[in-house]
C-alpha cells in the first residue's frame, strides 16, 4: 500500500446482504384466499338462515329484525376485519419490496464506491510515481548544469 493510498470502506457483499431477513412473515396469496374464504363461507350460511324472516305473528317478525340488524353489524365488522387484514398484508408486501430495493441499491452503491476508490488509489499511485520521476529529472538537470559550468569556454576571437 502506498503512503497516499486511501483505506477502503468495509464492503457488504451481496451474499452478506442476502443473509438479512425481514422480521415478519408474509403469508402466500393462496393462504390468504383460504383464510378469506373460510371467513366468508360460514358467514354466507349464517346470513342465509338469518335473513329469511319467519312468516307469522308480528312479535316474531320484530325479534327476527333485531337478529337481522345484529347479523348485518357482524357482517360489516367481519368485512372490515378482512379488509384490514388485506390492507396490512399489502402494506407488509410494499415494505418488503421497498426493503429489497433498498438493499439492492446499497449493494450497487457499495460496488460503485469500491470502483471509485480503486480508481482514486490508481490515480494517487500515478501521481506519486510522476512526482518521484520529476524529482529525479530535476536532480539530473542540476548535475548536467554543473557539468556544463565546469566546461571551459573557448575563445573564438582568434
Amino acid at each position: 500500500m502506498y503512503p497516499a493510498e486511501i483505506a477502503s470502506v468495509p464492503y457488504l457483499s451481496p451474499a452478506t446482504a442476502a443473509s438479512f431477513k425481514p422480521h415478519y412473515h408474509v403469508a402466500a396469496t393462496n393462504d390468504f384466499l383460504l383464510q378469506y374464504n373460510s371467513l366468508l363461507v360460514p358467514q354466507a350460511a349464517h346470513l342465509h338462515h338469518e335473513t329469511s324472516l319467519p312468516v307469522g305473528n308480528a312479535q316474531n317478525s320484530d325479534d327476527s329484525g333485531g337478529g337481522y340488524q345484529l347479523s348485518l353489524a357482524e357482517e360489516r365488522r367481519r368485512r372490515r376485519m378482512v379488509s384490514n387484514r388485506e390492507s396490512a398484508r399489502r402494506s407488509r408486501m410494499r415494505k418488503q419490496t421497498q426493503l429489497s430495493e433498498l438493499w439492492s441499491q446499497v449493494v450497487h452503491l457499495r460496488s460503485t464506491n469500491r470502483q471509485l476508490l480503486d480508481q482514486l488509489n490508481h490515480v494517487i499511485r500515478d501521481c506519486d510515481r510522476i512526482a518521484h520521476e520529476n524529482c529525479q529529472l530535476r536532480d539530473e538537470r542540476a548535475k548536467l548544469q554543473k557539468q556544463l559550468e565546469k566546461i571551459p569556454v573557448e575563445n573564438t576571437d582568434t
